[in-house]
């Protein structure tokens, strides 16, 4: 059996059932991806795939390969290697999706560390602004507190505070039974929808502690994920900013996403170091060390030379 479908199926929360399904009864053979998101399907932007099941078959290794329109009459056609099934049936699918690649998926397979394992959930920014258009502030007037809009994530991993873009206010003034809004404790904050095309899929800032205490509560916006602590004494927030912002840790991202939303769910199941391994990565961030020396320690962590 032979399907074109969007990427998405690979990992959303929502397609669980149907992973199981095709795990179960039909796994796949081969994994096309469509290189191009634009100029393929007339009006659509999602990317897609092309993929063979073989029903009734013991699961085996699949093949990937990445399919590029080069004119009207012909394609590139690139081996990009192969992936395997993961052991619980509804996990998300993780392929490589280079040719040097294929090692990173065996590693991030063999990880059973997740988000948890570090001490942090993921829930999505609160609020959805338009639909409290009249609680936006321009100044910080009695009863309102700083809004997190996702531009405040900068790319290089720093908090900057401000709302620059057209229909953005820096200030929320919540009513009485709004309290669910209001963010108190440190968290660390990642953009919700980046595109392939971008150099990078994560991209990560610290909510800082000084700011909140300045403030005393902040309202994050709908187009941020929160990665928020759920146990005493987790890895710290700078140490797993650092990390989510490595080059491996958007190669291995990209290994399991299928669509432009970083997802809460997506960023829970992905595969992450064991966090007793953490020491070093958590000295050069405490030495404040470059993002070479970071990426490389970060590469290491997945058991790769960098």
């Amino acid at each position: 059996m032979a399907y074109v479908t969007p990427t998405s199926f690979l990992a959303g929360e929502y397609f669980t059932r149907l992973r199981m399904l095709l795990s179960r009864d039909a796994p796949p053979a081969a994994i096309d991806f469509i290189a191009q998101r634009k100029g393929v399907f007339d009006d659509v932007l999602q990317e897609a795939l092309l993929a063979t099941y073989r029903r009734g078959a013991t699961p085996v290794a699949a093949s990937v390969y990445f399919i590029t329109p080069m004119d009207d009459s012909s394609i590139e056609v690139r081996a990009s290697g192969s992936f395997r099934l993961p052991d619980r049936a509804g996990d998300p699918w993780i392929l490589p999706r280079t040719a040097d690649q294929e090692r990173l998926v065996e590693c991030l397979r063999r990880t059973p560390h997740r988000l948890a394992d570090w001490g942090y959930t993921v829930s999505t920014g609160p609020l959805v602004w338009n639909r409290h258009k009249d609680q936006l502030r321009s100044s910080l007037t009695p009863g309102a507190y700083p809004l997190i809009w996702a531009e405040a994530v900068a790319s290089d991993g720093r908090f900057v505070f401000r709302a620059a873009k057209k229909n953005h206010e820096p200030y929320f003034r919540p009513t009485k039974g709004q309290e669910w809004l209001m963010v108190r404790e440190p968290c660390v904050l990642v953009q919700r929808t980046t595109a392939k095309e971008q150099t990078r899929r994560l991209i990560a800032a610290a909510l800082p502690p000084g700011f909140l205490r300045r403030y005393g509560a902040a309202v994050i916006e709908n187009h941020l994920n929160m990665i928020r602590p759920i146990r005493p004494n987790p890895v710290p927030p700078a140490v797993l900013t650092a990390f989510l912002n490595s080059a491996v840790a958007d190669r291995a991202f990209r290994c399991i996403t299928g669509s432009v939303a970083v997802s809460a769910y997506e960023l829970e199941a992905l595969p992450l170091p064991s966090p007793e391994n953490l020491r070093t990565l958590a000295r050069l961030v405490a030495s404040d060390s470059g993002p070479v020396e970071i990426d490389d320690a970060c590469t290491c962590l997945y058991g790769i030379s960098p």
